[in-house]
This record gives C-alpha cells, structure tokens and sequence, in this order.
C-alpha cells in the first residue's frame, strides 16, 4: 500500500511539472455550473416574492457554463436597501449619550485608580525600563549595544557643542541636552533603534525664536519710552523741574531682564508640556498633518537656513544678525561683500579629516586633529582664529524655568513641538518598518515630553531623533535602549573630565560639522524630485512649496505656511474630485470606470452609473450635481469587439386602468424650469437616459447641506424623466438622511444595496414614483371614449392620452400641480404585480408627457 501511495505521489509530481493547467472558467459557486443552471430556472424572476426568502435571493443566480468570460454565478433577481435591511436584520445606530460619553472618557483617564495594582501598572507603563532591563539579554545583546553606543557617543559630542552654537548658547550646554536626553529617552522611550539628542534645525528654530523673543521686548520698551516721553511733553510726567533724565526714565519703565539661557529653559520647558499634553489629550494624530513630503521640503528649506547662518563661522566673517523675515538675503549679501576679509586658515583646516586613510566617524576626526593643530600651532593668537576657549566641568545645578515667560514663548514653542514630534513618529515609523518592531505613538509622546521638560532643568534646547545617528546606531548593532545608557555614559565622561582638552577647538570646526550633517537633506533632493513628481503631483507640489517657503521666508513663517498650502490641497481635491462612469465587467457582478477595462457590458435601457469619488459636503454639492448631469451627458463608452453581453428580460403588461396622484410642489424645492426648453434640458432629454444609478460607496460621510442638494438633484432629474437610484450607501450616510427626513422626499425604495441590485431593479422595473416635499391627493380618471386625433387636448374636463383613449379628470386647475397616472395590469387579481405608467401634466400650459409609453421604454 505504501508503494502506490508513493508511486502516486511521484506521479503527480511530474504531471504537474511536465503539463500546464488548462485555461478552464473558473465558477466561484460549489455547485456545478449545470445544477446551478438548472436551479436557476425553478426560481421566479420577479423580486417582490424573493427578498424574504433565502434560497429565492441567495441561491437565485444564472451560470453560463459555456461562456469563457464568465466567473461565477450572477443573480437575476434584485432587493432593494429597504428588504436587504429586513432580511438581515440591520441593527439601527444608538442614540448619543453624554453621560455614557463622559463615563466612557474619564473611565479611560481614571480606571488605574480603581486598584493598586491597576494603579501601579499605571506608573510603571511611563517607565519601560522597568520592562526591558529586569529581562535584558547580556550574552546576545551587550556587544552590539556597547560598540552602538560608543560610537553613537562619539558623535555625539562634537555636533552637540555645534547645535548649541548654532542655538546660541555656550558649548557646553550641547553637551547637558545630549547627556540628559539619551538618559531620559533610556528610561521613558521604547524605541530600541533611534538615538534621540539635539538636531540641527530645532537649534536653529530655538535660536531665531529667542532672538525674536529679544526684538519683542525692545520693541516694547521703545513704545513705553516713546509713550512715557509723550506724557512728559504735555506736562503730565516728571521731576521738581518737569526734567525727565535717562536715570529716572529707566525707573519709570519696567524693563523685562531675561537672560538668554533662561529663555532657552522656558521654551524647552513649554515644548515638554505641549507634547505631553498631547499624549494625554491623545492627539498625536495632529503631527500627521506634517505630512512625509511636508517634513522632507521643510528639513530641505531649513538645511538652507543652517548653512546660510553657518557661512559666517566657517569664514570667520560678520555677516549679520539671524532673525526675522529675509534675513537670509542679507547674509549672502553680507558674504558676496565680505569676501576680500575671509580668513584662508580657516579654509585648509577641515582638509585635515582626509589625511588619514581607514574609516572612523568623519566628526570625530575632524575635532581631534583640529584641536590638536590648533593648540600646537597656537592659532588663537598666531591667525586670529576664533575657539571656543573655556569649556566648564561638571554637571549643572537644577534650576526652575521661568514661568512668566510662557506668554512670549508659547506660539513658538508650538512650532518646535510639533516639528519635534514629526520627526520623532517619522523615524520611529521607519526604523518600527526596518527592523520589524512596534511602538505606541502617545507613549513615545509621553517620553519625547518628559525628555524635554526635565530637560529644561538643566537648561538643555529642545531636542527630537535624529535620521544619521539612528541609522549609525543600527548598523553597529543597537539591539536595545541600552546602547542609549552606554552614550549618556561617554558623555557624562566628557563633560565630567574632558571639556578642558575641548577649548582650543576652532569654532569653524564645528560649522563644518553642522554643514556636513545636512548633507542628507541636499542628497536627496534629485531622488525625491523624480520620485514625486511620477507618484503626484500635488505630493510634488506640496513638498516645492514647502521648500521655497521656509527658504525665502523665515523658518517659523515658512512651516506655518507650508502646513497651509497642504491642507489648502486637502481641501480642493475634497471639493473637485474626480467622477466616473461605471461598467459591468463581462461576466462578474462587479462594475468598474469605464476607462480603466476594455472587456465590459454595455447597458440597455439607458442606464447610467455615476459614482463620486469624494464624501459629500456642502464645499462639493454644487460640483456633484454639475458632474452628474455631466455624466448623464457624456457618451457612453463604445461596445467592445468579442463582448458577450448578459442580457436581462423583463417582463411586459397591458395597459387598462390608470390612476392619478397630484402633487402640490413645495416652493422650497428647486427645479429646472420645464416651460423654458432650454438647450441643456434637450440635450438631457435627446440623450436617452432613463435612469442614474449614483454609487454611493464614495461617500464616506454627508452633511445637512449636502442632503438637501441630493434631493433637489433627485427632483430635478426626475422633471427631465430620470428615474435616479442610489446604491451602496453605507450605514452611517443612511442614518443621517434618516436623521434629516431625507426618506420624507425621496422613497426609500430608490436605495439598493449593491450597484448590481440597482441595475437589475432599472432594467426589469418599468415603475418609478416621483414624490415632492407637499399636498398629495388621490385622483381617478373615468375613459370618456377613443381619442382619436392623434395628440395631447387640453379641454376643460378632458385629457387626450395618446391617439385612441379619451379620459376625463375633476381636479381643480393649477399651475403648479403634476399629476402621476399609473397604469395597473387588471390581469392580476391579487395585485401582487403592477407595473406604472407615469405621466406628468403641467395645467397651466396644458402639456402631457407620457414618460414610459414607448416600446422602448419598457
């Protein structure tokens, strides 16, 4: 026995590898196509007995076992949305509760304290270290974490001591963020692969930002002098004589005495609180609006705007003050006139990084033979080159920031939070994709805020990761937060010991590193030019815009601008999106834009499917209706060669009792004005068009607005003789037009709950009921004799319909009442079937348009 199984085994094996599979229909139904086929033939085609009876809807379908097009079953039979809800038991939305609202939010915030032990896990969730080191891996983890954090380390140093220049401060404040934040983010963080520490244009962000901070209080010491010198002119201000002295102004006039330092700690301290009070709040999705392209043409622009301010030192030129808008302009002109006065020392110094031939960190080597040329060569004294001289030991005392600075600080504060929370989710996203981790986004805000805000104590600048050392730290094998521990211990090292052998370092040194370090942002601007401008173009644009922006504007001025335009675009494709035609894939229940498939069905019956591709808000309605009557416009795509069409028969009725509905038309309801025969109603009514089916599974929301457009397009192209029916509405947008008496309009029975059911329903149904928003009234006609004549008469009690039946009415003429005859079929006794005839009168003009009554439209 085993030797046939293995005998079969083998054979099958090489059939498969030696024959093809044959190219056979593939029937998405386990029954036989045959058996389907011929169940198929034992259900009725009507709908109205289906809906409530399972094995008629689900199993009614047709199969055409010889059709290679075909890939399943396709149902003949149809169910609007209304029985659909019915058959399946739709469950209705629950009403909105404050109350279980307000249990529910504080619930979240306060359900730790229900327990000491809920209240324990708590707190021990704002320390992950609690959580990795107790289980940390020394064997298979300690290697790669000792070398990533040493070298890590290793760079830290020299750009912490730039970006603090560039911040404004003293170097060894560089020092103090880069040893406090690697500390804190090793405790709070848990990210196991970013390195978190100061950045380029954060420090520069902080630096324009005081010095702005600087501009507003002189300027508000000018106008209280210029105020105080005001009053003492009219006599109303002085001394004995009336004499106003330079002494006795400065005591009249509170001047606010800020240190540099203290204001750093303040905006530092400001941006902690923001961005922890976004993980409380949990708003963490606000940094999505900094968009990928946003934060790429931002970090761009403001690379410029660090090299712009940079040139100064790296030539040892005075090229003006940095701060407020254009002030870029006037640093390059500053450069082009002071170019006689560079310093050529400063020139071949960063030469030195290329002398020596194996690779070690570029910075690094760059600081240590630099350091040392200087301090051999005496360069200080010898060429005039600028170093950074006294570099203090030790660590810092802890000091409060000050508080009553928070209202000068926070909008820009603002600013650099969120800058700092888009680059830090950005590289948490990136590395969490590489190296196929997880972090919480509102616990990385929690520890990206208390980084800062205990940060501030120790008067560090703000601080977010950075792309160049977390991926250093990852190729030299961080495996874990320890690799962070091993930094803050080099650092503490250097600031501790090392800072002396630091003070003959020249300052144009470290413009060099803050210039090297933006190297990535300029690298790859050609790469993200072609890249977006293939993918989109508006992603293009937005990410254009963003640079020019912070280049020629100021920074701050630049992002907010930037942030602007992006959602500015946001808006625009909301209110013009794009619309499309929709076909019936040749064989497949499934319909797709025209344009996109050759092999599809074309429609009969002068059926449209028009779907919107945008929800529908009251900035769109005007666009919506536009295109739709664009679609209802539009030449339908030309018939495939080689197409088997699925055609659907309806069934046909005799004509032998009408009745009339009348109608009092609502003035609230706009209409197209059927009197004018205006070019656009003719070529609507010349198109051919008998029924718009609107999917609506592009909507994903709706407001009132939007609503009430959708209504009165309902009614307008039902004046043109348009049976419109809506299809895939999602729950939510149902609910709503429940909410807005939207059914009180428009039937329900004009929803469907697929595209398929909707055309099937616009294919067989040759009944359609227009109901306006006012007076309804049941009216009869009583057939007087054969009209004869062959037209429509207008006399006083009579209407002539078509060329043999006369029939006479009792309504009161009105100009504004339409009248619905519907045709019943009198060969079915019990009513279960009926099929209308609709007919709209106009009285005062005395018109009569048959809207079904030719062969073709049935």
């Amino acid at each position: 026995m085993l030797v046939y199984f293995i005998i079969s085994w083998i054979s099958l094996i090489i059939l498969k590898l030696v024959f093809k599979p044959l190219d056979v229909p593939v029937h998405l139904d386990r029954h036989s196509p045959t058996e389907t086929s011929s169940n198929q033939q034992q259900q009725p085609e009507n709908h109205i007995n289906s809906p409530l009876n399972n094995s008629s809807f689900l199993n009614n379908t047709q199969t055409t076992p010889n059709n290679p097009q075909q890939l399943g079953p396709i149902r003949t039979t149809y169910i609007n949305q209304q029985e659909f809800d019915q058959l399946f038991q739709f469950i209705p939305p629950k009403r909105f509760s404050w109350q279980l609202f307000t249990r529910k939010f504080f619930s979240d915030y306060f359900q730790c304290f229900c327990s000491f032990s809920d209240l324990f896990h708590f707190f021990l969730s704002f320390l992950p270290i609690f959580g990795w080191l107790p289980s940390y891996n020394f064997k298979e983890n300690l290697a790669g974490d000792f070398i990533a954090g040493i070298t890590v380390g290793v760079v830290h140093v020299p750009q912490a001591i730039a970006y603090a220049i560039l911040a404004g401060l003293e170097p060894v404040y560089g020092l103090y963020t880069s040893f406090f934040s690697v500390l804190f983010y090793a405790i709070f963080g848990t990210s196991r692969h970013v390195s978190i520490g100061p950045f380029a244009i954060l420090a520069l962000m902080t630096g324009i930002s005081c010095r702005d901070i600087y501009a507003q209080f002189d300027k508000e010491f000018f106008e209280a002098e210029i105020k105080l010198l005001d009053d003492a002119s009219h006599n109303k201000i002085g001394e004995e004589n009336n004499f106003l002295t330079l002494t006795n102004m400065t005591k009249l006039i509170p001047r606010v005495e800020v240190g540099y330092s203290e204001l750093v700690q303040t905006i530092t301290l400001t941006a902690g609180l923001i961005q922890f009070a976004m993980a409380i709040l949990r708003v963490e999705f606000l940094a999505s609006y900094l968009s990928d392209q946003l934060v790429n043409g931002f970090c761009t622009g403001a690379a410029v705007h660090v090299v712009g301010v940079q040139l100064g030192k790296l030539l040892q030129l005075n090229l003006g003050q940095v701060g407020g808008p254009g002030y870029l302009y006037i640093i390059f002109f500053n450069l082009i006139q002071k170019l006689p006065q560079v310093n050529l020392i400063v020139l071949f110094l960063p030469k030195f990084g290329y002398l020596i031939p194996f690779v070690i960190p570029f910075e690094l080597l760059l600081v240590i033979l630099a350091t040392a040329v200087s301090s051999f060569a005496n360069l200080r004294d010898n060429f005039n080159v600028t170093v950074l001289n006294f570099v203090p030991t030790g660590l810092p005392e802890a000091r409060l920031p000050r508080l009553d600075l928070l209202p000068y600080v926070f909008g820009d504060a603002l600013e650099i939070a969120f800058v700092s929370v888009a680059l830090h989710l950005s590289m948490c996203k990136v590395f969490n994709r590489r190296m196929g981790t997880k972090t919480d986004n509102n616990v990385e805000l929690y520890a990206l805020g208390l980084v800062d805000s205990l940060s501030s104590f120790f008067t560090a600048y703000p601080v977010t990761s950075v792309l160049g050392r977390s991926m250093l730290n990852v190729e030299c094998g961080a495996k874990t937060q320890f690799s962070g521990l091993i930094t803050g211990l080099l650092l503490l090292v250097v600031i501790l010991w090392l800072g002396p052998i630091l003070s003959s370092l020249p300052v144009c040194i470290l413009a060099v590193i803050i210039i090297f370090s933006m190297k990535c942002a300029f690298e790859k601007i050609p790469r993200e030019f072609l890249h977006l401008w293939r993918v989109s173009k508006i992603d293009f644009l937005i990410w254009i815009v963003t640079i020019f922006a912070t280049i020629l504007l100021n920074v701050m001025q630049g992002l907010a601008l930037a942030v602007t335009f992006a959602l500015l675009t946001t808006i625009f494709r909301i209110q013009w999106p794009r619309w499309h035609l929709l076909s019936n894939l040749t064989g497949t229940e499934n319909y797709r834009d025209s344009g996109r498939y050759k092999r599809f069905t074309p429609f009969g019956h002068g059926i449209k499917i028009f779907r919107f591709d945008a929800p529908l808000l009251f900035t769109n309605v005007d666009h919506f209706a536009k295109s739709a009557i664009t679609a209802i416009l539009t030449e339908s795509p030309s018939i495939p060669s080689n197409n088997n069409n699925i055609t659907i028969n309806g069934s046909s009725c005799d004509k032998n009792l009408f009745k009339i509905s009348g109608t009092r038309k609502s003035d609230k309801i706009k209409k197209f004005d059927l009197n004018t025969h205006s070019l656009l109603e003719r070529r609507i009514k010349s198109s051919g068009v008998k029924s718009l089916i609107v999917d609506c599974t592009g909507f994903t929301f709706v407001d009132y607005t939007s609503i009430n457009a959708l209504a009165d397009l309902y009614h307008q192209l039902c004046e043109l003789n348009i049976n419109v029916l809506f299809a895939g509405a999602k729950a939510p947008v149902r609910d709503m037009l429940e909410s807005c008496n939207f059914f009180n309009s428009v039937p329900k029975e004009q929803f469907y709950p697929t595209i398929h059911d909707a055309v099937l329903a616009a294919s067989n149904k040759k009944k359609w009921q227009k109901r306006r928003r006012g007076f309804h009234s049941e009216l009869s006609l009583k057939k007087v004799s054969g009209g004869g004549g062959g037209g429509i008469q207008d006399d006083t009690n009579s209407l002539c319909v078509g060329e043999n039946e006369l029939y006479q009415w009792s309504f009161k003429q009105s100009t504004d009442t339409h009248i619905i005859i519907k045709e019943e079929n009198e060969e079915e006794e019990e009513e279960e079937e009926r099929e209308e005839n609709l007919f709209v009168v106009e009285f005062g003009l005395g018109t009569l348009e048959n809207l079904n009554n030719s062969e073709e439209n049935k």
